[in-house]
């Protein structure tokens, strides 16, 4: 019998940042609830989710564990060191971790701890300096690109597991060739591109992609990527990776890419907790962990009310040969590339599917 897992994002400092990115989509969420941040995670409440976990693995199993912010380091490096002790204490339960992060509070005794706990650490860097500063400085509005490139060097030197997570703004998508070369200059072998969403109530956002730059950035960066793979620099990147194991009739791991919602336990630092990281919104609230259980919290009303909610099916996918494969997409970061008119993730399945069937990975 397969061992039992659940996977869960824990928000340990809330909405708290240290930066001041101009298209936060967390900040903008913060911004749309009553309480905007929970603060840092108290010893209570982390207690109380490490034994949720324990129960709803009845003791055994597998449990992946994600924190994210905000910025979770904001919690301290004391806070992970706790987390990571309440968890060993139920001997049943194997644990897989990783933390996304901005990268500007993590030294050595970071890099030594994650190694240590065989974290997997996602670092945001929005490619080349120009671009990274217009979007991403710290609360004085100071460039942190350096910065981060240390941490980067300080992890590979620390042989942490690492990868680069990039958001793809207007401004970004119009230089797909620089980006490339700049994770080439910088040897960077793992990449989330990452769509740059609208605010939620924004009818125009000056940041987000639209349909065009959308199809326009994702098949001038494959060409980019086909390039250097046919070089002998192999390159891992998300949406790739992901349609390139589903044409072999493999699921893709990425959520949200074949268009169906599933209940993703995201817990704010309060103990709150959420059906994913995109809606972690008040009318989406499914409970708190010190109340309930993740199985109750699962079959709550907001939970169910998530699930039920229509993919956003327009025009475009009525007779689209790839509904089967995508089935709307992610009903949050559909809104760069599906319109009532246009589907650009369609122009881009056209571009790629047909070069990464004949790829031998």
């Amino acid at each position: 019998m397969a061992d039992k897992q659940i996977s869960i994002m824990i928000k340990p400092a809330s909405a708290s940042c240290n930066l001041r990115c101009r298209y936060c989509f967390y900040a903008d969420i913060s911004e749309n609830r009553m309480t905007a941040t929970n603060g840092i995670m108290k010893d209570e409440t982390l207690s109380v989710v490490c034994a949720r976990i324990n129960e709803a693995l009845d003791g055994k199993g597998i449990a992946t564990i994600s924190f994210q912010g905000g910025e979770p380091t904001l919690a301290g490096l004391g806070y992970f060191r706790r987390f990571i002790a309440a968890m060993k204490q139920y001997e049943g339960v194997k644990t897989v971790y990783a933390l996304q992060t901005n990268g500007t509070l993590i030294d050595e005794e970071w890099a030594d701890f994650f190694r240590e706990n065989n974290f997997l650490i996602g670092i945001s860097l929005d490619g080349y300096q120009a671009n990274m500063d217009y979007f991403r400085f710290d609360a004085a509005g100071k460039s942190v690109f350096y910065r981060i490139l240390k941490t980067v060097d300080i992890l590979a030197k620390k042989k942490v597991e690492y990868n680069i997570l990039t958001v793809v703004t207007k401004k970004l998508a119009a230089r797909p060739q620089a980006l490339m070369k700049f994770y080439r200059e910088h040897h960077f072998q793992y990449v989330q591109l990452i769509p740059c969403l609208p605010a939620l109530k924004a009818e125009d956002d000056p940041y987000a992609l639209t349909p065009k730059e959308y199809a326009s950035f994702f098949n001038s960066f494959f060409d980019e990527w086909l390039k250097q793979t046919e070089k002998g620099f192999p390159m891992s990147v998300n949406l790739f990776d992901n349609l390139y194991e589903m044409l072999q009739g493999r699921m893709p791991y990425q959520c949200g890419m074949i268009g169906r919602c599933t209940v993703q336990f995201v817990v704010e630092s309060n103990g709150d907790t959420y059906p994913c990281d995109f809606w972690c919104l008040d009318e989406y609230r499914m409970g708190n962990l010190h109340d309930a259980s993740f199985a109750e919290l699962a079959k709550s009303k907001a939970a169910r009310n998530f699930i039920r909610t229509d993919m956003c099916m327009k025009k475009p996918c009525e007779n689209c040969r790839y509904q089967k494969m995508c089935g709307g997409g992610c009903r949050r970061q559909n809104v760069c590339y599906l319109n009532d008119e246009v589907c650009a993730y369609q122009q881009v399945l056209d571009h790629i599917l047909p070069l990464l069937s004949r790829m031998d990975r």
